[in-house]
């Protein structure tokens, strides 16, 4: 029996979390102003920020941030101004700890951060963050070696003015239909509790000051 467009089946095994979907590509646009190309976790350092008089020295290596990259176009068009005066970014992540908690089920960190003043343009960048606190916390102080062992997936939605504008997974699971696409996340939170309050945005970091020209600015207090 073919399954419902909307159907999404979580199946949580010791290898992670497998999704039934039906099948069409990682994202069909909701709507033309926003197309996200490519949604990249990654570890990155604490930075080593200096200043004169003040120096707290630590040994061993520097925490290690989970960074969430996502690169995306805006297409302006007759009902979409040259500058958007905010988007914003709903992140889902989705953790490969399902052995470090009680109940043996991975946890789905969810967060948003608004961006403002978006421009009519392609390759803008859009970054959210875990701190090594966090998924110190979520992994009994034993975080893997590497983002590919910590991270199952992460889900994006982008909403406008015009209510949501886009939808996209890091590895491509989406169902429903073009016009209505369905994120595993969905069923996910019905199922299980999920957790906000985790993620942050680049001000609420370390990386605040750094590449001020690459990442698009956040709105300020924006909450989570």
């Amino acid at each position: 029996m073919r399954p419902s467009l909307f159907s999404i089946a979580l199946l949580a095994s010791a290898g992670g979390l497998a999704f039934s979907l039906p099948a069409h590509s990682q994202q069909e646009p909701v709507n033309s102003e926003i197309l996200i190309q490519k949604i990249e976790p990654a570890f990155v350092d604490s930075p080593k920020i200096t200043a004169s008089g003040y120096s707290k020295r630590t040994q061993g290596r520097p925490g290690q941030w989970l960074e969430i990259e996502v690169t995306f176009d805006r297409n302006a068009s007759a009902k979409a101004p040259k500058f958007a005066d905010e988007l914003t970014f709903s992140y889902y992540v989705l953790l490969k700890n399902e052995t470090a908690t009680g109940d043996r089920k991975p946890t789905l960190l969810t967060g948003s951060v608004t961006h403002v003043h978006t421009p009519e343009e392609k390759g803008l960048h859009a970054v959210a963050y875990v701190s090594p606190q966090t998924l110190a916390k979520f992994f009994e102080g034993k975080v893997p070696a590497n983002v590919q062992q910590t991270v199952d997936d992460v889900g994006v939605e982008v909403k406008g003015a015009g209510g949501l504008l886009a939808v996209k997974t890091s590895k491509g699971q989406l169902g429903g239909t073009a016009q209505a696409p369905v994120g595993w996340w969905t069923a996910f939170a019905q199922k299980y509790s999920s957790v906000p309050g985790f993620i942050l945005h680049k001000g609420q970091t370390p990386f605040a000051s750094l590449e001020w020209d690459y990442f698009e600015p956040v709105k300020s207090n924006p909450g989570n």
